[in-house]
């Protein structure tokens, strides 16, 4: 697949994939008072969606480079409070459309 950028519809597509999961769990955290967890699903679709558009982009060609930047937002996700804080999908969508 060719280099996406952020206005072409890859880019659009997945950042807001990204920004949708990111918002939900910080809406989640809001009302986690009420009993209302999202138990890591946020996390396993993140990771099934951005993941896999990582591997169809890049390929096997990606290098560790890439497994490592999404290793750490997943990472980041799966800790319970500051996952939720954190836009760790946002983040990385934003880092490998600009490169």
């Amino acid at each position: 697949m060719s280099k996406g950028n952020l206005t072409g519809p890859e880019g659009i597509l997945l950042l807001c994939t990204a920004v949708i999961l990111d918002g939900t769990g910080l809406i989640f955290l809001c009302f986690s008072p009420l009993g209302i967890d999202d138990y890591g699903i946020l996390d396993i679709i993140g990771a099934i969606i951005i993941g896999g558009w990582l591997y169809l982009r890049k390929g096997k060609t990606a290098g560790t480079k890439v497994l490592q930047k999404f290793l750490i937002a997943f990472g980041i996700e799966a800790v319970p409070f500051i996952g939720s804080i954190s836009p760790s999908w946002t983040i990385l969508v934003w880092d490998q459309l600009k490169s």
